[in-house]
């Protein structure tokens, strides 16, 4: 098990793909009546967030037509399949921004805050995914000094990848991080925490 503590000036979101979240499709930046409190915000959420990933390495045990199995679970459905099918060795990994993060957003809310809520809200989601983007090139970058090949990063909810998965996640992986999982909705707390899985083969 890998622990990665991330420094978030480090993971660079695109301003386009940040407009994009805010609802600004096709603009391609942040205009310029919201420019100020962007900043003011995208600066406040630098300061707030500690990303922090949990990455394991799972030997492929078997596989059929159902789905890969691995240490403690059986990964089913089309798009496990198709991703992980090939698969020698299967990395789980688990990312979090942590609850000071959820707490700010929720605070902002609650003092009727809401641009600034939802703006923080949107910052979060593409920096814990951004995140994930930059663990993910770690690690391929490690793996491919062991000529493994790696698969797309693929998440519970994707297609028919099912999201209850992020029960196991939370279980395996989440007391490390602080993490748990709703056991009827499957959402994670922190909310800005996400999961996935990365196939590596030879």
């Amino acid at each position: 098990m890998k622990k990665f503590d991330v420094q978030p000036q480090k993971v660079k979101i695109p301003e386009r793909v940040i407009a994009a979240r805010l609802g600004f499709k096709g603009v391609g930046k942040i205009p310029q009546e919201f420019v100020a409190i962007f900043e003011d915000v995208y600066e406040l959420a630098m300061k707030i967030a500690n990303p922090k990933a949990i990455v394991k390495d799972y030997e492929v045990l078997s596989r059929d037509e159902k789905g890969i199995e691995i240490e403690n679970l059986k990964i089913t459905g089309k798009l496990a399949l198709s991703q992980l099918g090939q698969s020698v060795e299967i990395s789980a990994m688990l990312v979090t921004l942590g609850h000071k993060f959820d707490d700010e957003i929720l605070n902002s809310h609650e003092n009727g805050d809401e641009l600034r809520s939802f703006m923080l809200d949107s910052i979060g989601s593409e920096l814990v995914e951004f995140t994930a983007r930059y663990v993910d090139g770690m690690l391929r970058e490690e793996k491919d000094t062991k000529n493994l090949k790696g698969s797309a990063r693929i998440s519970p909810g994707y297609v028919d990848l099912p999201l209850k998965l992020n029960l196991w996640f939370a279980k395996e992986m989440g007391s490390e991080l602080e993490v748990l999982c709703d056991e009827e909705s499957f959402i994670f707390v922190p909310r800005k925490t996400i999961s996935a899985f990365i196939g590596w083969s030879k």
